[in-house]
């Protein structure tokens, strides 16, 4: 995924720090706020691993992070910033069609889900919904501030916030939504019970759908919890969010790549399967996928592995598994001053095979001698003839 940071301003002047993380190809079929409290323990773990979800089904995310924490605790969360976020999005990239809360920000995203006419969909996790809920989570107030405890952690907010997460009807503001929604919560959660998540669905009209996220605690600590919410939440939208339409990648040919704008995120359709292409970063890329030679070095691995297991299989060998590592590098000839400058270096590929399995010496030797004599080791020792030409569209 890429991501930047983004900075707005709100309807009172304060700058707010947001974060914007957009699909590999950087083409998204959908935006989604995300408010969200995890950035208190989890370092980000958390909201990353679900953005990433997100993002791998095409969904860009502006995450807002409710705590502070993004600041330093110097920002302090009021219902208003999301509305704002909302605002920004449409100015600057495309309207949010779904929004996400968790947390005290699952309360605020129901609350003002019905104010941004761009949204979809609504999404809770672990969201508060019962005053009593929130009431028991607030320290105190002063200047205008309330210091809200989760967990062992605290944080302040604008005391508006929770004055409108207190007194607001919960079932008033979801019927005026009126919205596809899903509930996620956890049964384990010590720290927002799940009868909220009882309420909001009990209110909700359909469709609405609950998702138990058996075992994880309230931040979502387990990153695997975090990675499969983002994910069902990325497959439930595709029924509920108009996502824009994709432009696939069509070809009668045994493979394809394709490449736009955004360096170097290369779109590569093998078959039925499609995977991404890219450079490292230090030369220019995002990493976001193999390298073209990672990718030549993946296709003699693999083949040298199945013509081993083809092999063995066939002589009824007791071969358990074969791992293949590979390099490419470049290799200078000692006496290139003395050759065409075309061929004073070397594409040189390292292929290092480990086995397991109760092989004697001669099988092993035997397989080493396989291995040489797979298709695309036979293809790349060659010399293939590579025709290029045009093709009309």
């Amino acid at each position: 995924m890429s991501s930047t940071i983004i900075n707005f301003n709100n309807r009172s002047g304060e700058s707010i720090t947001a974060g914007l993380s957009l699909p590999a190809d950087e083409r998204p079929k959908a935006y989604a706020i995300f408010a969200h409290c995890f950035n208190l323990i989890s370092h980000t773990a958390a909201v990353n691993s679900t953005v990433r979800a997100l993002n791998q089904k095409g969904i860009a995310v502006f995450t807002l992070d409710f705590t502070g924490a993004d600041t330093d605790f110097q920002y302090h969360a009021a219902l208003e910033d999301l509305l704002d976020a909302a605002e920004y999005l449409e100015k600057n990239y495309r309207s949010p069609q779904m929004i996400i809360g968790h947390s005290l920000a699952g309360l605020a995203s129901i609350l003002v889900a019905n104010r941004i006419a761009s949204i979809e969909a609504v999404v809770t996790i672990s969201a508060i919904a019962k005053a009593k809920s929130i009431t028991k989570l607030v320290e105190r107030k002063r200047k205008g501030l309330a210091e809200v405890t989760l967990g062992e952690n605290t944080f302040g907010v604008k005391e508006s916030l929770i004055d409108q997460l207190t007194f607001a009807s919960v079932k008033e503001a979801i019927h005026k939504m009126k919205l596809p929604i899903l509930v996620f919560h956890s049964p384990q959660d010590n720290i927002v019970d799940i009868n909220n998540a009882e309420k909001i669905y009990k209110l909700s009209f359909h469709p609405k759908s609950f998702i138990s996220l058996d075992g994880a605690d309230h931040f979502l600590t387990n990153v695997d919890n975090a990675y499969y919410t983002g994910d069902m939440i990325g497959s439930w939208s595709a029924r509920y969010v108009e996502m824009v339409k994709e432009n696939p990648l069509v070809t009668q040919h045994q493979t394809a790549v394709r490449i736009g704008t955004t360096k170097y995120v290369t779109e590569v359709k093998a078959g039925i399967h499609h995977q991404i292409a890219d450079e490292p970063i230090e030369d220019g890329g995002k990493d976001l996928g193999p390298n073209p030679y990672q990718f030549l070095l993946a296709g003699l691995g693999a083949c040298t592995a199945m013509t081993l297991r083809m092999y063995a299989n066939h002589k009824k060998w007791p071969l358990e598994e074969v791992t293949v590592h590979l390099n490419h590098e470049n290799e200078y000839l000692k006496d290139a001053n003395e050759m065409n400058k075309r061929t004073a270096k070397l594409d040189k590929l390292e292929r290092a095979i480990q086995v397991k399995g109760d092989l004697t010496d001669q099988q092993r030797e035997r397989l080493l001698e396989i291995a040489n004599k797979c298709p695309v080791h036979r293809t790349l020792e060659n010399n293939p003839i590579i025709t290029t030409k045009w093709v009309e569209e």
